[in-house]
């Protein structure tokens, strides 16, 4: 069972940290964006898609536990949650991803 501690760990272990399923439609938008700027190496994932249903949900409630967040994709930078698909789809309907981006260290 995964702790707190464990997910600590994980979402400090890169300055780009997402909790990730590799079934979610979200996900899936989130790491289209890593490669429509050519950062998805800079990105870790953490994608539980391939665990089994009750090793998916324990993750799921640890994250919520650590970070008040269950929700995938959720995206953490220098450890702290940045936002999730909804902030991508934002910043991208307003032309505003790619700047934001680049103020958080992701693109140059």
């Amino acid at each position: 069972m995964p702790s707190r501690s464990d997910v600590q760990k994980l979402i400090t272990s890169a300055k780009f940290f997402q909790f990730s399923a590799s079934w979610c439609p979200d996900c899936q938008y989130a790491n289209s964006v890593w490669r429509r700027y050519d950062v998805q190496d800079q990105v870790k994932v953490f994608d539980i898609g391939s665990l089994p249903k009750p090793e998916q949900e324990a993750w799921r409630v640890a994250f919520q536990q650590e970070t008040g967040s269950r929700n995938l994709p959720t995206i953490f930078v220098d450890g702290r949650i940045w936002g999730t698909e909804k902030e991508l789809h934002r910043l991208d309907n307003s032309k505003g991803l790619e700047a934001e981006l680049k103020s958080i260290g992701l693109l140059q």
